[in-house]
């Protein structure tokens, strides 16, 4: 089964490009971005479409008559899903650079132009190893919790075992918000309740160290 990369550009010509590049690894799918685009409805594909990793342009004000670029849509993906696979290719680097904090997402356009066969394989490796760590990652999280809790039932945990345990919790919420993420066979133990609400008044706390930390 192939993954499902959404890929957003205002130009038909770099959607072409890319889908002709892809299409034989990946499911595309192709997001033209216009004036009735905005980002909830990017986040609502994301949302809707299960998709596997996102690749954006950067300059889509250039013809795309909207009021933001790829680095908004980027700020608003990681909002959600901080951990989830996204990538911007562009053919104005040094200007997305400026605007993002994660420059090693960005990459030129230019390995599309099939003058490198190298570098586009590269690319190519880099995108498929991104979503594989991903999904790795949740399957990392789901087994750790899983022991965890068995141990926490059986013989308890430590004071540093429950203080692992509330930041896989965290974690699994940032890589599942839908809350896809937690077993049926553990979410209906009464233990996890308690958890659950350790792990909200956790976040709560966080979120207020944010703000203290930012004055």
């Amino acid at each position: 089964m192939k993954y499902k990369i959404a890929y957003i550009d205002e130009s038909p010509f770099w959607i072409n490009t890319f889908y002709q590049t892809f299409k034989d690894e990946y499911d595309i799918m192709k997001i033209k971005v216009e004036s009735n685009c905005s980002i909830d409805e990017i986040l609502s594909i994301l949302k809707d479409d299960e998709l596997d990793a996102i690749v954006t342009d950067y300059l889509l004000e250039e013809e795309g008559d909207v009021s933001f670029n790829g680095n908004i849509i980027v700020d608003a993906v990681r909002a959600y899903k901080p951990h989830f696979p996204i990538i911007m290719l562009t053919a104005h680097e040094p200007q997305a650079i400026n605007h993002m904090d994660d420059v090693h997402i960005i990459y030129g356009k230019n390995i599309l132009d099939g003058e490198s066969e190298d570098e586009l394989l590269l690319f190519k490796t880099k995108m498929k190893s991104n979503i594989d760590n991903y999904y790795t990652k949740i399957q990392d999280t789901h087994f750790k919790i899983e022991n965890l809790i068995t141990k926490r039932q059986k013989e308890g945990l430590d004071s540093m075992e429950e203080e692992e345990l509330s930041k896989l919790f965290i974690l699994l919420d940032e890589l599942e918000p839908e809350g896809k993420g937690l077993p049926t066979n553990l979410a209906q133990k009464e233990s996890i309740t308690k958890l659950h609400e350790f792990v909200s008044e956790a976040k709560d706390i966080l979120e207020q160290l944010k703000k203290i930390n930012k004055k």
